[in-house]
């Protein structure tokens, strides 16, 4: 029944009241399959939100989540006793697993060549009149896949431009290039779907 400390019983979650952040630590100890779940259920959304910026895929996302919140569970020395902090560190360890999943895929990153592209910094504006969500996320999904990478690691994920070259492998420089230029294709596609309303 229990499998590396994490017992797999399907029960229905309904009946289930959601127990203290302390208490379910303390459940998780125990190995209590019911508080194993309630961590489960408490930070499966963040962690594959963090999955799913990075691949845009819902299956590989879900796959990831489980196994990031399966590693906490089997894995005390990840358990955090905040849960700010436990929230963050899930989300960490699936939007690296997701970059994993990434560099493993052929064709990861086709940028176009470019050397002499001025740096960006965070306070350059995107588009000049605040566009609908919706549009920012498909503008978002339109970008080749290592700029919509690069992209969300910087914009959503706080990831500086050290750390992102350091997880793609790739030169700061080269990171800043293709950031630069994904923020400079999405402000263009952004503009022209604003004209052509």
């Amino acid at each position: 029944m229990h499998q590396n400390g994490f017992c797999c019983v399907i029960y229905i979650r309904t009946a289930m009241s959601m127990n203290s952040y302390k208490e379910i630590l303390t459940g998780l100890k125990k190995n209590d399959c019911r508080l194993q779940m309630q961590f489960y259920d408490m930070f499966a959304e963040t962690t594959y939100q963090g999955a799913f910026a990075v691949l845009g895929n819902g299956s590989e996302a879900e796959e990831i989540m489980q196994d990031t919140v399966l590693k906490a569970l089997t894995r005390t020395s990840l358990i955090n006793e905040d849960e700010t902090q436990m929230r963050k560190i899930l989300r960490r360890i699936a939007v690296n697993a997701a970059i994993d999943v990434m560099r493993k895929r052929k064709s990861y990153f086709h940028f176009e060549d470019i050397e002499n592209i001025a740096d960006c910094t965070d306070e350059d504006s995107i588009y000049e009149n605040m566009p609908a969500v919706a549009n920012i996320r498909q503008a978002i999904d339109s970008l080749a896949l290592g700029y919509r990478t690069i992209l969300i690691l910087r914009l959503f994920e706080n990831m500086n431009f050290e750390e992102i070259a350091k997880r793609l492998k790739l030169s700061q420089s080269s990171v800043r290039s293709q950031y630069s230029r994904a923020l400079s294709k999405l402000r263009n596609h952004l503009r022209n779907n604003m004209n052509k309303d």
